[in-house]
């Protein structure tokens, strides 16, 4: 079921780095270069495998945007929210700069 404004604004409260865009849960992300762009993006793709849940995801040189919504519900579910966590948890450790 598709969560309210209210309801997203809340859970990303608790998330750091990502925010609502009106349709989607957004995370964008900056690399060191294309190499590591690409490498965190495969990594993405395979939390993602294992959540049964798919982003859009959009890759440049040094940069990702990981955009989730729900397509079955036309808005964001708390699967996009449990993904978005997981992500971020993953995120953290990875990016630490």
């Amino acid at each position: 079921m598709a969560m309210t404004k209210e309801e997203i604004e809340k859970e990303l409260s608790q998330i750091k780095n990502w925010y609502y865009d009106g349709k989607y849960i957004v995370r964008d992300i900056e690399t060191k270069n294309f190499k590591e762009t690409m490498i965190v993006v495969n990594l993405i793709a395979g939390i993602s495998e294992a959540h049964f849940h798919h982003p859009d995801v959009e890759f440049g040189y040094k940069k990702i945007k990981i955009k989730l919504m729900t397509h079955s519900e036309n808005g964001i579910t708390k699967k996009d929210i449990e993904l978005a966590k997981d992500l971020e948890n993953f995120l953290g450790k990875i990016l630490q700069r």
